[in-house]
């Protein structure tokens, strides 16, 4: 009988195995500082504090899974860093943040606290009801428009 050598005794120290993962998770570019700017979002009124909040979606919104920044967001809102804060555009700075954890995967999905997931899942139930009352008075407004028009002819 012929021995066939294991997969992991064949892998030579001088190969390199290739990431399962989508993307290089490995070489991830240096943690932004989320903590500073939730800070500096939070306490500075006017045009810095807005920015600070900017680039606080923008690095959660690019934030890679690492253990590092999986760690730092979940102390981060249990902290309720980001509670309050909201971008220029309305958007709940927590929302993203739980969006970002979930974006994470395992293990971090699994630790987001019972009630930061009740809170976000109110967050899209009244968004969507928001988005549908916009469009039933958009509709509203044109089928008044549409009768008013009618009634000219």
């Amino acid at each position: 009988m012929e021995r066939v050598q294991s997969p992991i005794n064949s892998v030579g120290s001088e190969q390199v195995v290739p990431s399962l993962a989508p993307f290089d998770a490995l070489t991830s570019v240096e943690t932004p500082q989320l903590e500073q700017l939730a800070l500096v979002g939070r306490t500075t009124p006017g045009k810095e504090g807005r920015d600070a909040i900017t680039s606080l979606h923008a690095a959660l919104a690019t934030l890679t899974p690492t253990e590092q920044n999986g760690e730092l967001l979940l102390r981060l809102l249990d902290d309720g860093a980001f509670n309050d804060l909201r971008a220029d555009d309305g958007s709940a700075t927590r929302e993203l943040a739980i969006e970002s954890l979930l974006r994470l995967g395992y293990p971090w999905a699994l630790r987001i606290h019972p009630d930061e997931l009740a809170w976000y899942r109110r967050s899209q139930v009244a968004s969507r009801q928001l988005k549908i009352m916009i469009l039933l008075g958009v509709l509203a407004i044109a089928g008044t428009a549409f009768a008013f028009l009618a009634g000219l002819f």
